[in-house]
């Protein structure tokens, strides 16, 4: 039976994580749009925004944890650090009206981002394109590192940079997405065909 994939697809993530990909970068595009172009937020509403980026952050980790094919050490370092991003987006959500606290929180958790997703491409033999892979994980800490250093004084201005951000990080996440090898279909999954095939 023929199988139609996208060319360089690969098999490092288990089952339906394509799903997972696709769901965590369409989410991160859309947030980094609304961060940018939502005028007059309250500060609560800006916090609750920032705090779901490091959750998105979070998910994305998790997923490499339990479905991505890589070293058992590895996956308990993405782990960790997915649930120091859900530590910081709390910490996020509870910030209060301090712009320098919330870049410092979103910041950091990009910056953990990126070192683990450097470290991983790395250390792991079984992800195709380390290369491009150590590329998007400095680019992620460089990321970071801009958040946290950059001289924001306004939530409004800190949203613009984080959008920007997100919005990069969510092609990125997309574009893993296409490239994760579907599970092969079973007959009695393959649409009318094969209803007409069960039905013989």
């Amino acid at each position: 039976m023929p199988t139609f994939r996208v060319a360089g697809r690969t098999d490092v993530y288990l089952g339906e994580s394509w799903q997972a990909a696709m769901a965590i970068g369409c989410t991160s595009v859309a947030l980094g749009v609304v961060m940018m172009v939502w005028p007059g937020r309250s500060v609560q509403m800006s916090e609750l925004l920032f705090g779901i980026a490091l959750l998105l952050t979070a998910a994305w980790q998790l997923v490499l944890a339990f479905r991505g094919r890589i070293r058992t050490g590895l996956k308990v370092v993405e782990f960790v650090t997915a649930l120091i991003a859900i530590l910081l987006a709390l910490w996020c959500m509870r910030s209060g009206d301090w712009v320098s606290l919330v870049a410092l929180w979103v910041g950091l958790g990009w910056v953990i981002r990126g070192i683990v997703q450097a470290t991983v491409a790395v250390w792991s033999d079984q992800l195709p394109g380390t290369g491009r892979q150590e590329v998007a994980g400095l680019l992620t800490l460089l990321a970071g590192i801009a958040v946290v250093i950059w001289p924001i004084d306004t939530l409004d201005a800190l949203a613009v940079l984080a959008g920007v951000f997100l919005i990069l990080l969510g092609v990125s996440e997309i574009r893993i997405a296409t490239r994760i090898a579907r599970p092969d279909a079973t007959p009695e999954h393959v649409g009318v065909q094969g209803l007409l095939r069960s039905q013989s």
